[in-house]
């Protein structure tokens, strides 16, 4: 795909991205975020201060999450008022949790964006987004091993899970079955404004490319943010996602522990604090899903890109590759490292200890995905923020 195959979006338009997790939704959010001035100047308004839309749009569906309560309404509305303060601009917002929304809750985003909504999903080879999914779940206080997370997901989609199996394996295909995901879209939109982003590993700049060419923007714009490690959010190695499996066992049992303390304290703090200082050495393997397992997966890919091709929405990328799997995969899951790095567990240790103290990633203060390195804004990207701040509740 080149740039200039993504059809710009009309002037007054609203862009939804709206996931998979696990699918560069953070380095999008990034970008965006730290550009919000040289976006707008360009005729796009992403609302808001924070990295996404979380809170707001958790205030919309009237959900919760392990990140997000849902929150007053007000969240959403302050959002939805500084988007329309620029209507001939197209507004984007950006969540990766919208994608579980029913019909019924992504209704509400078309009555509170206008019926030019258009929608974005973003989505790669089934194979290996399982097991990036394993490890945000992990991240999220998961405490189930990678082979006995992957034995009742994929069960769920076999036929094999019992009428009591565990409410996360229903909850993963809530948020990556795509095949539904974009059918409910679709019948709500219109298949022509749900525009689906296969993401190619052999091609990197795909990803920002497809959203500049949504958005109307010059290329590069998206790219030109300098890359932080943490937002990257790169998948966790083996060893170190085994140890934050194993600490979430052990821990979430304790009667009087304090949940929301609990995962500021391991996933932005121990968890963060390894993305952003840590380069994993290969000794410590990556998650590969086994032979069987993998052959139920891409099998779940291939009959996902011939539902897109049935349902005529937007691709932009190959909907092929979905189905792609390794050429070797192993034949049975790894057994856990016996032993951990002590440069593993230091920066664990001291991550988890700063996120308590609240001193932010191994003590480097601020908010992850807020207070980071941003490019130089031009003076045309400065005018527009003092426009954008000049409105009531323009900043915040």
């Amino acid at each position: 795909m080149t740039h200039v195959e993504a059809r710009p979006l009309p002037a007054g338009a609203s862009l939804l991205h709206i996931g998979l997790p696990k699918t560069g939704t953070t380095a999008v959010q990034a970008s965006a975020s730290r550009l919000r001035a040289e976006l707008l100047a360009q005729g796009v308004c992403y609302p808001g201060a924070a990295l996404n839309h979380g809170r707001a749009s958790n205030a919309l569906m009237g959900r919760s999450t392990a990140v997000f309560e849902a929150g007053d309404l007000s969240r959403w509305k302050r959002i939805a008022r500084e988007r329309w303060r620029h209507p001939e601009a197209i507004g984007w917002l950006s969540y990766e949790q919208i994608v579980q929304a029913e019909t019924d809750v992504a209704r509400r985003f078309l009555e509170e964006l206008g019926p030019e909504l258009h929608v974005a999903i973003t989505v790669r080879a089934y194979v290996p987004m399982f097991a990036s999914a394993w490890q945000q779940w992990v991240k999220d206080a998961g405490d189930v091993d990678f082979g006995a997370w992957l034995a009742a997901v994929t069960a769920v989609r076999t036929g094999r899970a019992s009428a009591d199996g565990p409410e996360w394996a229903e909850a993963f295909w809530r948020r990556h079955d795509l095949a539904a995901i974009a059918a409910r879209w679709a019948a709500l939109v219109g298949p022509e404004r749900v525009h689906v982003v296969v993401l190619d590993k052999a091609r990197p700049a795909l990803l920002f490319d497809a959203f500049e060419g949504l958005l109307g923007l010059t290329p590069g714009t998206l790219a030109s943010v300098p890359r932080d490690p943490l937002l990257d959010n790169r998948s966790l190695s083996r060893a170190e996602a085994e140890l934050v499996q194993e600490v979430n066992r052990r821990a979430l049992g304790a009667p009087t522990l304090d949940r929301a303390l609990y995962y500021r304290v391991m996933r932005n703090g121990a968890v963060a604090t390894m993305l952003r200082h840590r380069k994993p050495s290969a000794d410590e393997g990556t998650m590969a899903v086994p032979r069987a397992a993998a052959e139920v997966i891409a099998a779940e890919g291939a009959a996902a890109a011939r539902r897109l091709a049935d349902l005529g929405v937007d691709v932009l990328g190959d909907a092929a590759m979905l189905a792609d799997a390794p050429a070797s995969p192993p034949a049975t899951v790894p057994s856990p490292h016996t032993a951990v790095d002590p440069d593993l567990a230091a920066h664990a240790v001291v991550g988890a200890i700063s996120s308590a103290l609240g001193a932010g990633v191994s003590f480097a203060g601020g908010r992850p995905g807020i207070d980071s390195p941003h490019v130089p804004p031009s003076r045309r990207a400065v005018v527009a923020e003092l426009r954008r701040r000049a409105l009531p509740g323009g900043a915040r």
